[in-house]
């Protein structure tokens, strides 16, 4: 790709664009026109919507319905864009209206209870929906409140120095406190939750992209970058958290693992995070930790990432997961505890599979394993935990971050594994919307 020129990679963008949306599409030979099953999917976000796109292809025949109360879709890669400067908030909101499937219903409604024994459905109205499948798509809720003295409203406000990409508001709000920073410097202070992410680089893009900006503007001798990673690992796959440590070192970013935040203090512009290590005692696993105080300028953090209590409460979690994530089985979907249930995307138990590009491989496979349970068959296909996000690092380059279940798995070798590049910055800017929007939304890449 040496000497590629931006409007010759743009071309070749779109052509592979187009080529890898005509590989997702699967014209029904007729072996599922005999379904006839009603097919319930809670939550109408990018993996509901792509997967009752996908059904309404496969099984013609089969009942749709999803429900959502939600009116507005979100593009939510493009947050991360919003906060560097390079999107508009106009430039991700859609009408969810717009890309329903024909022939799939939409009930304009929340779940408020789900009674699996019954098949039963019970709506945030009181009335009650039943199924024959029930596929959950819910996503996943935002626990902004589990660091002591911070709420969802200290967010998403326009005033005060605490932002986080995970919400629109957040968004636009980094933007300017990113601005800000650039100018005047200070302490910067990142965190990552030790708890499971959707798109668990976010955080740490931005903390990237505002080291660049703070350089671009000739001030990165006023301000330091500091990131604080609540777990034990920059970067889950070892590849990527090694390629990642040499960024952080040859930036002079400051990584700190084991650093957990529990607290702010927004009158003093404190933050508290528990320093934890892991030991072993007389044949037993211990944890000792302390508490640290970090005064910062800006700080910017995801939020704490859990299912519905629904779940739990309809015993559809694993025994003693506290974070109420649907438990299924990692390669097929289906739930572990009703056959005629499923999950896809971030509601999902396992830690990989929380990205956009997870759900691209989810819910082919998903579509497959219902035919084979309406069927009476054993699951067919599998998910073998893929996800992928090009993960900018400075304005003009990208890491097309790509792993499964078995570590990584690049499947572009012209992107690298581990190498920044013009060309992954440029699918991130110009080639993952598009197949979001017109691809995947459609069950066509």
């Amino acid at each position: 790709m040496k000497g590629l020129q931006r409007r010759d990679a743009l071309k070749l963008m779109g052509a592979a664009g187009l080529a890898v949306s005509m590989s997702g599409c699967s014209a029904t030979d007729g072996e599922n026109d005999d379904i006839n099953s009603k097919i319930v999917i809670m939550g109408a976000g990018l993996s509901g919507i792509a997967l009752a796109a996908k059904l309404r292809r496969d099984m013609p025949n089969a009942k749709v319905i999803l429900v959502d109360k939600d009116e507005k879709f979100y593009y939510q890669p493009g947050f991360t864009l919003i906060a560097v400067g390079i999107y508009e908030a106009s430039d991700v909101i859609y009408e969810k209206a717009d890309y329903i499937p024909q022939g799939a219903e939409w009930i304009r409604k929340n779940v408020s209870q789900i009674k699996p024994e019954a098949n039963l459905l019970v709506l945030d109205d009181g009335s009650e929906l039943g199924y024959d499948y029930l596929i959950v798509a819910s996503g996943v809720e935002y626990d902004f409140e589990a660091v002591k003295g911070l709420s969802l409203e200290d967010i998403n406000d326009t005033s005060g120095n605490i932002s986080s990409v995970y919400t629109l508001q957040g968004a636009v709000k980094s933007n300017e406190l990113m601005k800000k920073f650039s100018q005047n410097g200070g302490a910067a202070v990142f965190c990552d939750q030790k708890t499971p992410m959707k798109c668990s680089g976010a955080n740490k893009k931005v903390t990237c992209m505002s080291e660049d900006r703070l350089r671009l503007a000739g001030n990165r001798d006023k301000g330091s970058v500091n990131l604080y990673v609540g777990g034990g690992k920059l970067f889950g796959d070892p590849t990527y958290a090694a390629a990642m440590t040499q960024i952080m070192i040859k930036r002079k970013i400051k990584f700190n693992l084991r650093h957990q935040i529990v607290a702010v203090d927004k009158s003093s512009n404190t933050a508290t995070f528990e320093f934890w290590t892991a030991y072993r005692q007389n044949g037993e696993d211990k944890i000792a930790s302390e508490l640290i105080d970090v005064k910062y300028d800006w700080l910017h953090l995801p939020p704490k990432q859990k299912g519905s209590e629904i779940l739990a409460r309809a015993g559809l979690t694993k025994e003693g997961d506290k974070l109420n994530f649907l438990a299924v089985d990692k390669y097929s979907l289906q739930s572990t505890k009703f056959k005629n249930i499923f999950g896809i995307g971030d509601i999902c138990g396992f830690a990989a599979g929380k990205t956009g590009a997870s759900v691209r491989k989810m819910y082919p496979i998903l579509a497959k394993n219902l035919a084979d349970t309406i069927k009476g068959r054993e699951p067919s296909e599998k998910f073998t935990g893929y996800t992928a996000c090009p993960f900018i690092t400075k304005y003009g380059k990208a890491i097309m971050v790509e792993f499964d279940w078995e570590g990584t798995a690049p499947t572009l070798e012209c992107f690298g594994a581990t190498r920044e590049s013009y060309m992954s910055w440029l699918v991130k800017i110009y080639g993952f919307k598009p197949m979001v929007m017109n691809g995947m939304l459609k069950a066509l890449a």
